[in-house]
């Protein structure tokens, strides 16, 4: 079954009327051949950018900070780049193209190789919850936005350090129209000393309307390595947002905890999430959301909602192989989990046949790294979810939020001095019967 499923998605850009006329048996030599060929092409390139994990520190932490909005000193500038993802800088003006809401970053004190090329990455989650409020799925109404970035330059200036610059700004980069609760820029800053995100439009709601986010600037000078997004559904879109989840026991964001286990390390990443999407959801817009993203590390976290909809494993697996190739085409490096275990009758049925179809994702695509087993994780500790027996509970959360954590250090952030927390290797997911 595997196998032919393999086959299927090798041949999905072909003519309908081509594929047929091959025939089933030529299709098994054509497409074995193909997929070896199409592993080996990409093996050793993302093999090598696993072995050539280089750190991108943020320069941007507790640098002077500037705003012409703070609502009178209750959201300083200073809280969008402190240590904290629980405070943000917020606007209480609704900024427009007279009126610009901007943030401004002094980076003189930061030595000039650690600022020629860096990742700018500005986060709104999760003041607003979904990657991007405007998806509408099967599953999925318009979700509401809340003081997002819409229309923004970012911009630099040469001026010396100490005192903000009222003229003399360089437009780096420009967007428009954006609708994402948060974005990233690889740019050269170069000769520059100052930083600044300009913004003259914003995407939110009634009460809403001004601009709200946490802003990092990364050292790319080596290379964009360790940056990352987490596409998935409304489990990733709680359990991967930029909060410390303290209240439930929580340690930091998942880059606070990677970096708190690996201290060279604070790895630039966004959660890509949005509440009610299926596999289906994913295949359709992965080209459009990779092509903003300029990091290597994506994350597909996709399967609870087709469990919950009985969605076949053959359709299942050629919307997950849909991704895994627009990742790997893109150049990037597809990170995929197994689906949680969930107390949900109609999940507990269908789940495990699709958690078989990621087994076989991982045999079809070696460059695959694995993500944390899930599955396993719930199944071990069911009162670490709700009422809905299907999301993670408050302190849930922190758990998924953790396995992520240990898979990451286990497979990308080794380490020959220090080990991380043992993670059991993922084993073939067993048909179960449903829960009476």
């Amino acid at each position: 079954m595997a196998l032919v499923m393999t086959i299927q998605s090798r041949l999905r850009s072909a003519p309908r009327a081509t594929a047929a006329a091959l025939g089933i048996c030529a299709s098994l030599v054509i497409s074995v051949a193909m997929s070896a060929g199409y592993a080996e092409a990409r093996q050793a390139t993302h093999v090598q950018a696993r072995q050539a994990h280089t750190p991108m520190p943020v320069i941007s932490r507790g640098v002077p900070a500037y705003t012409n909005d703070s609502c009178d000193g209750a959201y300083p500038a200073s809280f969008a780049n402190d240590g904290s993802y629980d405070t943000q800088w917020r606007t209480c003006n609704v900024p427009t193209n007279l009126t610009p809401m901007f943030l401004a970053y002094d980076l003189s004190g930061v030595a000039a190789a650690s600022r020629s090329r860096v990742v700018v990455a500005w986060y709104n989650d999760p003041a607003t919850n979904s990657y991007d409020h405007n998806f509408v799925g099967l599953l999925r109404p318009v979700g509401i936005p809340n003081d997002i970035p819409a229309s923004y330059t970012i911009d630099g200036s040469a001026a010396p350090g100490g005192s903000l610059p009222a003229t003399g700004w360089v437009t780096l980069a420009s967007v428009s129209g954006n609708s994402y609760h948060s974005r990233q820029h690889a740019i050269d800053l170069t000769g520059y000393n100052w930083f600044r995100l300009n913004v003259t439009r914003s995407d939110g709601s009634p009460g809403n309307q001004g601009v709200f986010l946490n802003l990092d600037i990364h050292s790319a000078a080596a290379d964009i390595d360790d940056d990352w997004i987490f596409y998935g559904d409304s489990i990733t879109e709680t359990g991967m947002a930029h909060n410390s989840l303290a209240a439930s026991g929580g340690s930091g964001t998942w880059a606070q905890m990677i970096s708190a286990a690996r201290p060279g390390y604070f790895p630039a990443y966004e959660n890509g999430g949005i509440g009610g999407t299926m596999a289906s959801d994913g295949a359709s817009r992965i080209d459009s959301w990779l092509s903003v993203f300029p990091g290597i590390y994506v994350g597909l976290s996709y399967g609870s909602n087709d469990a919950g909809s009985s969605i076949p494993p053959a359709t299942f697996y050629q919307n997950y192989a849909t991704m895994v190739e627009a990742v790997l085409d893109a150049g990037k490096v597809p990170v995929v989990p197994k689906i949680p275990w969930s107390c949900n009758l109609t999940v507990q049925a269908n789940a495990p046949a699709l958690n078989q179809q990621i087994d076989a994702l991982y045999a079809a695509y070696p460059s695959i790294v694995r993500g944390p087993d899930l599955w396993t994780y719930f199944r071990s500790h069911p009162t670490l979810l709700s009422g809905d027996c299907l999301h993670p509970t408050d302190q849930g959360y922190v758990g998924f939020r953790q396995q992520w954590v240990n898979a990451m250090l286990a497979s990308i952030y080794k380490s020959k001095t220090e080990q991380p927390a043992p993670v059991p290797t993922p084993e073939p997911t067993p048909i179960l019967p449903p829960l009476l």
